[in-house]
């Protein structure tokens, strides 16, 4: 196990600068709903038959949809924050 004195604070800067990076700013609701979105993207992608049979049990319905409703804000907070950073089409 990774020294928590090191490991933990150097570990919670990369997700926080990976948060700023993917949405355009690291609030903590930002970091939390970056690193659900994280691991499920990653479960879903080594186990899917896992993450396909948990989605289909009718108790972890409202799950489902929190994740969904995360995703989908994630995205747009990623796309909100591509848009300011493009430049303008400039046609002359």
């Amino acid at each position: 196990m990774p020294d928590n004195q090191t490991f933990s604070p150097e570990f919670q800067a990369l997700l926080e600068k990976f948060t700023e990076l993917l949405t355009g700013e690291a609030t903590p609701e930002r970091v939390q709903m970056v690193t659900i979105w994280c691991l499920y993207s990653h479960m879903a992608k080594v186990m899917p038959p896992l993450v396909q049979h948990w989605g289909s049990e009718p108790e972890h319905q409202q799950a489902k949809a929190e994740i969904k409703r995360i995703f989908e804000q994630i995205k747009q907070w990623n796309q909100e924050k591509n848009a300011k950073n493009t430049p303008p089409n400039i046609v002359q």
